[in-house]
């Protein structure tokens, strides 16, 4: 009886084994997650197109209940910030500048760019009579940040600091003649203080480099005559003019830039 029952366990085990050796042989190999690789140029001009949007990615408004903040330190939501203060840099419209400008210091920290950036609308605001051509509502400039739609980040630590560059669309009013439109680049430095806050922007001239932050001053449209109210949509022989001389490198398209 003994050795039926050793008998029966030996074969026991012998099934057991081939069953788990089966199992194992069967089993579909292990699965690794592969990292992203760096976006492709799937543009409609060429550039890389990001999943990322204007007009998101933080959680609150400054008091204006319109500018976008509370970011979460990311270099993509720099990106984000950078496109969602651009407005604050170009925008004047005198019935809403003393607004615009008290946003701008909410989400920026003092330094001698910000006087550079605000002395137009100081100019006009303070001016005795003021110049003709002001469009659609006391419009002086009108931004319009996905017509142009893209950016570059020229370096970036997270919750740390930021030089990003965002490339606009927007509209100008010209003394007795129409809004002509126009598209250039600005240029952020940000760092993060709990949020991102600018602590340095520019529209940086021609052969300029942002103090060697930045390659170059970015694509604009000087040369270039589009009159109308509304920037145009991009084109391929607009793209080809604004970046005459211009590194494309770095550039890529928000998710939901005008095309």
């Amino acid at each position: 009886m003994r050795k039926h029952w050793k008998a029966l366990t030996a074969v026991g085990v012998v099934i057991l084994i081939v069953a788990v050796a089966v199992i194992l042989i069967n089993r579909p190999a292990p699965t690794t997650e592969q990292d992203p690789g760096p976006l492709q140029a799937s543009g409609k001009f060429g550039f890389p197109v990001s999943d990322i949007n204007i007009g998101e990615g933080g959680t609150t408004t400054a008091s204006d209940g319109k500018t976008i903040t509370g970011y979460n330190g990311t270099c993509d939501s720099a990106a984000q910030a950078a496109a969602n203060y651009t407005h604050l840099i170009k925008d004047l419209n005198l019935g809403t500048w003393e607004q615009q400008k008290k946003v701008l210091t909410e989400v920026s920290k003092p330094g001698p760019w910000f006087e550079e950036v605000t002395s137009a609308g100081d100019l006009l605001t303070d001016a005795e009579s003021l110049p003709a051509g002001a469009f659609d509502g006391g419009w002086y400039t009108r931004s319009d940040v996905a017509a142009g739609g893209m950016y570059r980040i020229a370096s970036c630590e997270e919750k740390q600091g930021a030089v990003v560059q965002v490339f606009t669309g927007g509209v100008g009013a010209r003394v007795n003649e129409a809004p002509n439109a126009f598209f250039q680049t600005v240029t952020f430095e940000l760092a993060w203080d709990g949020d991102w806050k600018i602590t340095d922007a520019a529209i940086v001239p021609v052969n300029q480099d942002f103090g060697g932050r930045v390659k170059d001053g970015g694509p604009m449209s000087v040369g270039t005559n589009m009159d109308g109210e509304t920037a145009p949509v991009l084109r391929n022989e607009l793209v080809s003019a604004f970046f005459k001389d211009k590194s494309r490198d770095g550039w890529i398209e928000y998710a939901n830039a005008q095309r």
